[in-house]
């Protein structure tokens, strides 16, 4: 096992990146973002094609987790030496002051919905968390890559370096949720799978008061829908014009049905993570 620690993890600063910020501030991120999830989608390639037949459903999003795998097995086969395991406890410390910093931005949005009272309900919740252990997981599968990529063992299984590199990159700037999933525009079928990422969103004027998740898509100028966090895709609502008939769903299946039938199929809740 070849440690190969990274400067990565000591110069993410949760504070800084999970931060509330205005929509000219996220769209001024997007030549950022996009770069890194052009990054993230080119090098998983490799893993789609080499083990699609594995995969119960062969899409990037099934073949995100098989970096991290290769890694995890490689290490838990291995002697761990006390530098990877004083890693681990510098990703548990950076995971500890994201759950920190995101619980305190959950009571500020369970208090106060525009300027009305509101709760989260148990379900926004469950899947809330769910998000907030997804980043440890994410940092967790960087590191470990970190960690065994360079070994003769396995360096044949990164030709393209540390796929989590550019979700950790994106993770830096301020997503809190990052996930493949399918998007149609303006009605056009089939739906195509990109990355969408959700940032916190001081979406405030002088009579709303509100803290949502505005969310980006791969490959846009600018961030193109909003919702509160913990609610299903369907209920994202527009910034611009543009973006009114945008349907970003888990599945193609679901996006394609949304489209084909005005999602008259579904129900109000989805929560489609």
């Amino acid at each position: 096992m070849t440690l190969s620690y990274p400067n990565k993890l000591l110069s993410f600063d949760p504070s800084t990146s999970y931060r509330s910020r205005a929509l000219s501030e996220l769209n001024n991120l997007c030549y950022e973002i996009n770069d890194s999830k052009f990054k993230l989608r080119n090098s998983l390639q490799y893993y789609l094609r080499k083990y699609r037949e594995l995969l119960d459903i062969p899409r990037l999003c099934r073949a995100l987790a098989v970096p991290g795998e290769l890694a995890e097995q490689f290490i838990e086969a291995s002697d761990k030496p006390k530098e990877y395991l004083d890693g681990l406890d510098k990703v548990s410390q950076i995971t500890n002051q994201i759950s920190t910093i995101l619980n305190d931005y959950l009571k500020d949005i369970s208090s106060t919905a525009g300027l009305a009272k509101t709760q989260l309900t148990t379900r926004q919740k469950e899947a809330i968390y769910n998000d907030i252990n997804e980043l440890f997981v994410y940092l967790k599968m960087y590191y470990d890559i970190e960690s065994v990529r360079l070994d003769l063992l396995l360096s044949d299984e990164y030709p393209c370096g540390n796929p989590f590199d550019h979700i950790v990159d994106i993770m830096i700037r301020g997503a809190i949720i990052t996930r493949f999933k399918y998007v149609s525009r303006d009605g056009f079928l089939p739906p195509h799978e990109r990355v969408v990422s959700y940032h916190i969103l001081d979406y405030s004027s002088p009579s709303r008061n509100e803290q949502v998740l505005a969310v980006h898509v791969e490959g846009d100028k600018k961030f193109s829908m909003y919702k509160k966090w913990g609610d299903g895709d369907e209920k994202l609502r527009p910034f611009y014009p543009e973006y009114r008939d945008t349907v970003i769903r888990w599945g193609k299946d679901e996006a394609q049905d949304v489209v084909l039938h005005r999602g008259k199929r579904y129900g109000a809740e989805e929560f489609l993570y």
